[in-house]
């Protein structure tokens, strides 16, 4: 597998769900109102939470034992056993706790979590079967197809009064399309389930079990904790936010999603120095856009939330500016989180995890009570910290690691150069509407890019082999 052709297409099309999304929420949050999409955002919540539980790490597991080679069959058999019995046993779980959780999200919903549930691990499951048979980049036009069909769905039920439940319902079939097309990609056979196999998997899984939790709450504890002491605008002007700065990940998500199946393959091989010099390139790759991003945020965060979604968003804009610079440690994070699980170490992964949830367990109530929203991104950003601080600690102990410093110097330099740019052009355009927002945002990217491209050592580290990776 070219790893730079592969994160290529996968960025390529994280770009394109990106936009989709944006472009999806843009038309949601101006047709309904925001305390209606919170109600969607609820209920991302806890499918994320839910789903947990109906994999309880087998999926990430799964992926690790397939990209290792031997008995493959029984694998795929054993994990799609034990998925029937937790997604049976979760669905009717669903549905006695319906009336409560409606309650708490505002809307009637639990019929579409047991459909979620199932839709989900169905599409999750076979979506990492292809990653663990070393075919990561084809994964890129299956997501891209299922942000298609959400979207797509999403606006004509909404548009035809369907509301939040609309949205939901896009959401369950872009899942279904998702999982039949990696279904369909999926070359791994299905054999009777075994012992052995199942062993295998759950002596993986009950490690990726807590790096799952770990993920997802991250992603979604902040906003049950947000719905549960403030309101729904509250959940959704966070969300909207958060979501934004996930553009930040791209690069760093599709580095992850190539490196740990060739990092496993190259530990089975013991090929330790290859391991130390592809995290260090990654660090790179990753910094290199998350730098230029904080500055940007700091710059543009009311305007964009004003402009691209509505007002009343802009009483997350500090929140912004935190969840961008808590991204950028969270996008080194995940070249280490990689590196550690490729080399067969999980339990460290998950022993970080544990200190860090447990941090952000216990900070975020407190301080989303006492400051409002912006305590739970102050929480997060502390609990990335930790979580980065430790898992590259571990790391460094068996692989040969480096944190680029110098090119994390010349990028910090120039995004400071960028921002005095940006805010002197201000003087001349200011930002009125989305094209005056899309224009700042474009012409900070070439000043960016063009005083890098004239620093050797980034131009023939990052854009250099950036480059030749596109032209594959």
């Amino acid at each position: 597998m070219n790893i730079g052709q592969s994160t290529i297409k996968l960025f390529v099309s994280r770009v394109g769900s990106s936009l989709l999304f944006f472009g999806g929420i843009t038309i949601f949050a101006r047709q309904l109102p925001a305390e209606e999409l919170g109600v969607f955002f609820l209920y991302l919540a806890i499918v994320g939470i839910l789903t947990i539980l109906a994999d309880l790490g087998i999926r990430g597991a799964l992926e690790k034992r397939l990209s290792e080679g031997e008995n493959t069959s029984q694998l795929l058999g054993s994990a799609l056993a034990f998925k029937l019995v937790t997604v049976a046993v979760l669905v009717v779980a669903v549905f006695i706790a319906g009336p409560y959780i409606d309650a708490y999200v505002g809307a009637t919903v639990a019929p579409f979590l047991a459909i979620g549930i199932i839709a989900t691990e169905f599409a999750e499951l076979y979506v990492h079967v292809v990653r663990g048979e070393l075919r990561v980049g084809q994964t890129a036009p299956i997501q891209f197809a299922r942000r298609v069909v959400w979207v797509a769905v999403g606006i004509l039920l909404v548009s035809r009064g369907f509301g939040v439940h609309g949205i939901v319902v896009g959401l369950i079939c872009g899942r279904l399309v998702e999982g039949s097309l990696a279904f369909w990609r999926c070359d791994t056979t299905v054999d009777w389930p075994s012992v052995r196999a199942l062993h295998s998997l759950i002596t993986f899984s009950k490690y990726q079990t807590v790096i799952a939790v770990g993920g997802r709450f991250y992603q979604w504890m902040d906003v049950l904790v947000i719905g549960f002491f403030l309101s729904n605008l509250y959940v959704s002007a966070y969300e909207i936010a958060w979501q934004v700065t996930l553009l930040v990940l791209l690069v760093s998500k599709s580095l992850e999603l190539n490196l740990f199946p060739v990092i496993s393959r190259w530990d089975a091989q013991a090929a330790t120095e290859q391991i130390g010099d592809v995290v260090t390139i990654a660090f790179g790759y990753t910094m290199f856009v998350s730098m230029p991003a904080i500055v940007g945020a700091a710059i543009y965060a009311r305007e964009i939330l004003t402009f691209v979604f509505q007002p009343a968003y802009t009483v997350a804009a500090l929140v912004l500016v935190i969840l961008m610079i808590e991204k950028a440690f969270q996008s080194t994070n995940d070249i280490v989180s990689a590196g550690l699980r490729g080399i067969d170490k999980p339990h460290l992964v998950a022993r970080v995890i544990i200190i860090s949830v447990t941090l952000n367990l216990v900070v975020s109530p407190i301080l989303v009570v006492t400051i409002g929203i912006t305590g739970a991104a102050i929480a997060t950003m502390t609990a990335w910290i930790v979580n980065l601080v430790l898992q590259y600690r571990y790391l460094s102990q068996f692989v040969d690691v480096e944190i680029p410093f110098q090119l994390l110097g010349w990028y910090t330099a120039c995004s400071i150069f960028m921002g005095a740019f940006l805010l002197a052009f201000e003087q001349s355009l200011q930002v009125v509407g989305i094209a005056t927002l899309m224009v700042h945002v474009g012409l900070g990217a070439v000043v960016y890019v063009g005083l890098l491209s004239l620093v050797p050592t980034v131009r023939h580290r990052i854009i250099v082999p950036g480059l030749q990776a596109i032209s594959l």
